[in-house]
């Protein structure tokens, strides 16, 4: 079954139901298929065209000959589907930078901690005996508990050693390593 044949321009200036419906009917196929040649999604292709028709019956254009409509309506769908191709360009750049950024991002944290945590190390190297013992069996997340019966000593012993060495680490990192951070790993 054939397109029926567009409507007389008087009729399409009109903008009539009847007359708009010929006119979409006579050309929304032969849009769509055009609009396939520059855009791989025929749903994007229906919606362009769709558009187009919807623009054209808002704003009651008015043209001197079928001819020039039928220009308007081809010369309307090439733009419209390059803008979508820029529009769909844009968001994949915009994807692909947002992607980029975060993959850095993570990196950089990464490299951050990692250097943060090898200070820490150090810094608890640094600390006298036991207090020493006892911070790195916080570093295992020992609890006060076990960390007293591993070391052979009272809960209360272990409790001044982490005093004692919170401080002493504190005043040793808080120059290299940002208090937060320093809070967030001496949480005990």
């Amino acid at each position: 079954m054939s397109a029926p044949a567009p409507p007389p321009l008087h009729d399409i200036l009109r903008y009539d139901d009847v007359a708009v419906k010929l006119l979409f009917e006579h050309y929304y196929v032969p849009l769509v298929i055009f609009a396939k040649n520059y855009l791989s999604d025929i749903e994007d292709c229906k919606d362009v065209v769709q558009g187009i028709f919807l623009h054209l019956i808002e704003n009651r254009e008015k043209f001197t000959s079928v001819d020039n409509l039928k220009a308007y309506l081809y010369q309307t769908t090439h733009n419209r589907c390059l803008k979508h191709l820029r529009h769909e360009g844009v968001k994949q750049r915009y994807v692909f930078e947002s992607q980029s950024i975060e993959e850095e991002a993570f990196y950089l944290d990464h490299v951050l901690e990692e250097e943060v945590y090898i200070q820490l190390i150090q810094a608890i190297d640094s600390l006298p005996g036991q207090c020493r013992k006892v911070f790195r069996l916080v570093l295992e997340n020992k609890s006060n508990q076990e960390i007293a019966e591993t070391l052979s000593i009272s809960v209360e012993t272990v409790k001044s050693y982490k005093k004692q060495g919170k401080a002493l680490l504190y005043k040793r990192l808080k120059g290299i390593v940002p208090l937060v951070l320093l809070t967030f790993w001496l949480q005990f």
